[in-house]
């Protein structure tokens, strides 16, 4: 009878009782490989570290003090942010390193150890027999590149209060495939980003890839050519600087995702050769001088880690994304496979697609949904998860733990509930390198302010002490700055302002920011079938904080009056915040009126029950939200009067409301054939949200203009 398997507190996962590891056995797993390689070298190393700089010292003294070993660092954390980085680096910088010849690490001889990985002294790195990735790049070649430039780079104080100001110059060009581009540059003390951006060539061959510093194991499996737009993009994205891209579409997307997971992976590879590359430098020091690892004085050229070894965050909106980018990883790493092939190449990638893939929502065959509504949906559409990669061995290992992965994805709900669970520690998000936000528009129909909590709680000061070697970790990382050398990758189908504020307020690389800044010629106006004129009336305040308040001060004095009149029913209004949408049904239940509503929370047969309420002129007004147009699509008849509190946040959702005013979709019964009316109600804060509507240059004139009321049509907008 086979005996039974158990299992840990995770059901799934099979329980595997490790081996106690003694402290020597994890600096010493490839001692004999070492002894092996480096047999013949060892008495000519031994003789240069004694006779380089200390031949005058006949008993070595100087050499034992600088040895001597490192101070303990204490394991209550100071409350103070200042002082909990100040204990870290006044417990590992104030050792000086000069005891130890540098020249002699440097001059280790690279070829033995091409594929030779030393188990590091820290919990921030691999502790792998072999690594696959970190191959051909020797020192000398990788370390005047964008990637050891960027990461050695030291900002001042000064450096840093010009970027707190937004001290930048300001760039702007054209390039053919993705048009105009604005290149805003912090102004700091030393030059670091070239103002020279010439259009770049479309990338066609893998030497061109290498000439952009690609591994070379990437660039084998990269399907070349890549398209223009895809070029361009790798081009911004390669020199570290944030990119705001707002011409997604379901049609480039896979060229988009495809960009950043090459980068990201481009990245993460870097960061593990350059911290193999130490590891074996260090190991090689310590046999040297015949010490552990850890109480080795490390130069401090070595430093390049975080304090977390987490470096890539994806933010996606649902598990179909996910999917989607880890297949991308795996073709990057591995090439095409088959499933059995990939299946082995990937640790848990059963599991994976059991989570991930299916679950697709039902799309009905008549009366269909729109395109993009069927392209958004399609896949798995929980927006609930986080899954952590590492990346060891020969294997990409999928739902690793949070704490020991290199890479993770996850929906903003998911990171909001890792934030918040008490029983772990989100300290893994003080060293993300690369965040990468996709489809960020989905984000607003999901919860924005999920997104924010997020960006809010990355580069805290962490909750507990960091197991990684203090040594090897970054000066800016251990001085609470690691913020400003994180790269952020932005990407949506369009333009709003909490996008903008979020590039603003949230995104500080000191590398700077490029956007793209295109005009919108038309609009989503054009889409609009029925010949209704649509009156566009702006609302007067002062400020930002208030326009809440004078929107709903205004629909009570000019709008009420007009839907209290016997002529002005089926009338829709439709309400993007949902928080306008609450103040709403509250203020119309407070004054008695009649009316019906549906709201993403509503149940289906409630749906239909307002949906024929309303049809057939059971109740003059339907308060309908925003997020309930987007995950339903409902087609709602009977429409005569439309009126937005807002504009909408998705542009296409103007045309498609608007064309459901159609004479097919009336009730020739309600005797109002002659009475259809639009508003759309709008302050000057709504630049960005009309421009996706009239164009850019038709919403400079609804905010700028003397005229409170403007009347459009889709005949004068074309």
């Amino acid at each position: 009878m086979k005996k039974k398997q158990p299992y840990g507190k995770k059901r799934g996962q099979p329980y595997e009782k490790k081996p106690p590891v003694r402290r020597n056995d994890q600096f010493s797993k490839n001692n004999s490989f070492i002894q092996r390689s480096k047999q013949m070298e060892e008495s000519h190393r031994k003789g240069r570290l004694l006779n380089a700089k200390y031949t005058s010292s006949s008993n070595g003294t100087e050499i034992e003090a600088a040895l001597s070993l490192l101070p303990s660092v204490q394991d209550d954390v100071a409350e103070s942010e200042t002082g909990f980085y100040e204990q870290l680096v006044t417990g590992y910088n104030h050792i000086s390193t000069t005891a130890v010849p540098e020249r002699n690490l440097l001059q280790t001889d690279s070829k033995d150890n091409d594929n030779l990985i030393v188990p590091s002294s820290d919990g921030n790195s691999d502790n792998d027999e072999e690594d696959p990735h970190a191959e051909e790049i020797n020192m000398d070649s990788d370390i005047y590149n964008s990637f050891s430039k960027r990461f050695n780079f030291e900002l001042s104080s000064e450096d840093i209060d010009k970027l707190m100001t937004k001290n930048v110059k300001l760039i702007k060009t054209n390039w053919s495939e993705i048009g105009n581009l604005k290149i805003e540059i912090p102004q700091l003390n030393s030059d670091t980003e070239s103002s020279d951006y010439p259009p770049p060539h479309k990338i066609t061959t893998r030497s061109e890839l290498q000439s952009l510093e690609v591994k070379q194991s990437l660039c084998a499996n990269v399907k070349l050519p890549l398209s223009a737009l895809q070029s361009n993009l790798f081009n911004i994205a390669n020199r570290y600087q944030d990119l705001y891209y707002t011409q997604r579409s379901h049609e480039n997307s896979e060229e988009i995702r495809f960009v950043y997971c090459l980068h990201a992976l481009n990245h993460m590879l870097k960061s593990r050769s350059l911290i193999l590359r130490n590891n074996e430098k260090v190991a090689a020091l310590a046999k040297s001088l015949k010490l552990p690892p850890s109480e080795v004085s490390i130069p401090e050229i070595y430093r390049d880690q975080g304090l977390k070894r987490m470096k890539v965050l994806f933010v996606v909106p649902f598990r179909e994304s996910a999917l989607a980018i880890v297949n991308n990883l795996a073709d990057l790493l591995y090439g095409q496979q088959d499933e059995q092939k990939r299946k082995a190449s990937i640790a848990k990638y059963d599991r994976f697609l059991e989570d991930y893939s299916g679950n697709t929502i039902y799309f009905p065959k008549t009366n269909p949904k729109p395109f993009d509504y069927e392209q958004t949906f399609k896949g798995n559409t929980d927006d609930n998860f986080r899954l952590g990669i590492r990346f060891s061995k020969k294997s990409m290992s999928l739902f690793a733990d949070i704490s020991s992965s290199d890479v993770l994805i996850a929906s903003p709900l998911g990171l909001r509930m890792l934030i918040t669970d008490k029983e772990h520690d989100f300290d893994f998000l003080t060293s993300i390198e690369l965040l990468i936000i996709d489809q960020a528009e989905l984000f607003m129909a999901q919860n924005w302010e999920n997104l924010l909590y997020t960006l809010d709680h990355l580069h805290l000061q962490p909750k507990k002490l960091p197991d990684t070697n203090c040594q090897r970790v970054r000066t800016w990382c251990l001085s609470g700055s690691s913020r400003f050398y994180r790269q952020t990758l932005f990407f949506s189908s369009h333009e709003l302002p909490e996008f903008r504020a979020v590039l603003s307020n949230k995104c500080k690389n000191y590398q700077g920011i490029v956007r793209i800044t295109n005009i919108i010629q038309h609009g989503d106006i054009r889409n609009v079938l029925t010949p209704i004129q649509q009156v566009f009336r702006r609302i007067t305040c002062s400020d930002m904080e208030s326009a809440f308040d004078d929107r709903f001060q205004y629909f009570k004095q000019h709008i009420m009056p007009q839907l209290s009149k016997s002529g002005n029913s089926h009338c829709m209004l439709y309400v993007p915040s949902y928080f306008d949408y609450v103040r709403l049904r509250n203020y119309l239940k407070n004054e008695m009126v009649s009316f019906v509503q549906i709201s993403e929370y509503t149940k289906k047969e409630k749906i239909s029950r307002a949906r024929d309420i309303f049809f057939h002129s059971g109740a003059p007004i339907l308060l309908y939200s925003e997020r309930a147009h987007f995950f339903r699509r409902t087609r709602v008849k009977g429409i005569r009067n439309l009126i937005m509190y807002q504009p909408p946040n998705f542009p296409n959702f103007y045309s498609e409301l608007i064309n459901l005013m159609l004479e097919s979709n009336q009730n020739p019964r309600d005797g109002m054939a002659d009475s259809m009316s639009i508003q759309i109600l709008y302050t000057k804060y709504d630049l960005l949200t009309l421009s996706n509507i009239v164009g850019s240059e038709n919403s400079v004139r609804l905010t700028t203009g003397k005229k409170n009321a403007y009347v459009l049509s889709t005949a004068n907008v074309k």
